[in-house]
């Protein structure tokens, strides 16, 4: 009997005194991390036992695990939750920047779900500015991935877009940035979904779900789906759409967001109302909104447009009041946006328009048309013209680099597996006269810098000689060419003289009556008739502008030979009364001739005119 006393005594003492095991506060976090993209529930498992843990805390863990507490409720699409222990873990992190910016990204994705944009922008602002200050790349990547989020919910898509660019380059350019890239590839499918870009959306989808399986984030995986089948439903491929939605549906379940499942919900009914089923639209429709209310949802507002418009088409406009009874009772229209509020009242109208109740009804679309003003639609044309010539201009310049990297890799490994043969057969001879070659080379090398020294003032010495002289011989063409034309003008300029003497004394023959007076006047007529001065003229011109008449046959083939002429006696700047002199001609006739000339080469000023003259 006292045997078995003392044996109890000293195993009663020996757990006593036995030490528990240290809690791995680090493990506990990096396990938490890896469970709550894909079990959550499980996550928050390890969370409420890390916060069981006695004793003084590092203001790290109470924080990290907090925020990880906040992390686990946006899973489960409670923004509400969300944000208090998001808020909560801040109250730890202000000395610890890195693990401050991570709580206020989750922080902006609570207030963007209750469409609190002003808040989620102003935590993203803050986590941008802590983690330029700190150098981390990768996070104002993040940062700006998820302001991009906020814009599209805004229909400002195009600073949506520029936000995804910077992120993309950023991630792009530093190699942990690759578990991000899924997620930019998906805000980019949003916002081309956004804009009806339904094809290429449905491309980046299909990416990005590769991606986020392979990297174990199942609840963006899911999200996927959604958005995957919303923009299959628009390209007719209905049972490619029903397929994704089943299988989104199945996994959200696991996370229980009421919010992502009505939103499911919601595009099954729209799926059986375009195939025809509206008993089973209906009731996809009213589960939907059996997950939205309750939670005080601002998504309720566009689904239960939707689902009022289907009972208004099938006459039911009893049920459609419910709908908006029960949907007004939440007041959560004023944070939906204008798209989403517009449909919601048209639907309203219609159904108080179908119940006579004209006073409801007139106030409804009087509502509809205010927020359907407020939306500019040409600007949001113009918006997505130039955001999707952006985005697929980047996107094709990322597919070829792409391709031009395989193609090169593929090249050089070719090419590695030819040189290692090569380097093979060599190496012995290459150990044996390398250290010659080294001693020969600089040898080689100072050498050849001093002839290359040389060379290369030689060859600036004679290049600046040659300079020079080319420099001397334009001038002296120039020289020649000015002296040549101004002798030719001179002789132009005798040739008028003559012709204007000439004409003088006939026209005194004409005026005198002596009888040997006819005789001169016909000498000087066949003075004047005769042409070998104009041959003399033509020559000359010919010799010192050899290319001109020939050009501007070629340019204006409606010019005659007197076209070409005259021509070579303005580019000699007569004026047209020298011309008219030379001509024989009247200053009206050379005016004449001249206008004639620019109208069959189709030129109306006269600058142009001279211009080109002057330039052949």
């Amino acid at each position: 009997m006292h045997y078995k006393f003392y044996l109890t005594l000293l195993l009663l003492t020996t757990l006593g005194f036995a030490q528990k095991p240290d809690y791995d506060f680090v493990k506990a976090e990096r396990d938490c991390r890896k469970l709550i993209y894909s079990n959550p529930d499980s996550a928050v498992v390890v969370i409420k036992r890390t916060l069981a843990q006695r004793g003084d805390l590092h203001d790290t863990i109470y924080g990290n695990t907090y925020a990880l507490y906040g992390l686990y409720y946006n899973m489960k699409g409670k923004p509400d939750s969300t944000i208090y222990f998001l808020r909560k873990s801040l109250t730890y992190l202000d000395k610890y920047p890195r693990n401050k910016t991570r709580s206020l990204v989750n922080l902006s994705m609570g207030y963007r779900a209750k469409a609190d944009y002003k808040a989620a922008i102003a935590c993203l602002n803050e986590n941008i500015a802590i983690n330029t200050k700190e150098k981390n790349d990768i996070g104002v990547a993040i940062a700006y991935g998820e302001m991009a989020s906020n814009y599209n919910l805004m229909m400002d898509y195009n600073t949506s877009i520029d936000y995804l660019l910077k992120a993309q380059a950023i991630l792009k350019n530093d190699k942990r940035g690759a578990k991000q890239l899924p997620a930019v590839k998906q805000k980019l499918a949003n916002t081309y979904l956004a804009m009806n870009n339904f094809r290429f959306a449905i491309d980046l989808y299909r990416e990005s779900l590769v991606s986020f399986k392979e990297i174990g984030q199942l609840k963006n995986y899911y999200l996927t789906q959604v958005n995957l089948a919303e923009a299959l439903i628009h390209v007719n491929d209905f049972n490619g759409a029903k397929k994704a939605l089943t299988e989104a549906i199945t996994g959200l379940e696991k996370f229980g967001d009421k919010e992502m499942l009505g939103i499911c919900y919601s595009k099954i009914g729209n799926l059986e109302f375009n195939q025809k089923n509206t008993t089973k639209a209906i009731a996809a429709y009213q589960t939907a909104l059996n997950n939205l209310i309750p939670i005080r949802s601002n998504r309720a507002i566009r689904i239960a447009g939707e689902y009022i418009d289907l009972l208004n088409k099938e006459g039911n406009y009893t049920k459609s009041l419910q709908i908006v009874k029960a949907v007004d009772k939440i007041n959560v229209f004023n944070l939906a946006n204008r798209e989403d509020q517009s449909i919601y009242k048209n639907a309203v109208a219609d159904a108080y328009d179908g119940t006579h109740n004209d006073k409801e009804a007139l106030a409804a679309y009087k509502n509809t048309i205010d927020i359907m003003d407020s939306l500019s639609a040409d600007d949001r044309k113009i918006a997505i013209r130039d955001i999707q010539a952006k985005f697929q201009t980047e996107l094709q310049r990322e597919k070829n680099l792409a391709l031009e990297a395989n193609n090169k890799a593929l090249k050089n490994s070719i090419k590695a597996d030819e040189d290692r043969e090569f380097m093979y057969r060599i190496a012995r001879f290459t150990v044996l006269l390398i250290v010659l070659l080294i001693t020969r080379g600089f040898w080689l090398k100072n050498r050849l810098q001093k002839e290359l020294l040389k060379t290369v003032e030689a060859e600036k010495t004679m290049l600046e000689q040659r300079h020079l002289h080319e420099q001397e011989l334009s001038n002296a063409q120039r020289e020649t060419i000015k002296e040549k034309q101004r002798e030719l003008t001179s002789t132009a300029l005798r040739m008028a003289s003559y012709q204007d003497a000439v004409n003088e004394i006939i026209e005194k023959c004409d005026s005198n009556a002596l009888s040997k007076i006819p005789d001169v006047k016909k000498e000087l007529l066949q003075l004047v008739r005769q042409q070998d001065y104009w041959k003399q003229f033509e020559t000359r011109f010919n010799n010192l502008h050899p290319e001109f008449g020939t050009s501007l046959t070629t340019k204006f083939s409606k010019l005659t030979k007197n076209d070409i002429e005259f021509c070579s006696l303005l580019k000699l700047n007569l004026s047209n009364k020298e011309i008219a002199s030379l001509l024989q001609i009247s200053h009206e006739s050379a005016i004449t001739k001249k206008y004639r000339i620019k109208k069959k080469m189709e030129i109306n000023d006269d600058d142009a005119f001279e211009k080109l003259l002057m330039e052949i």
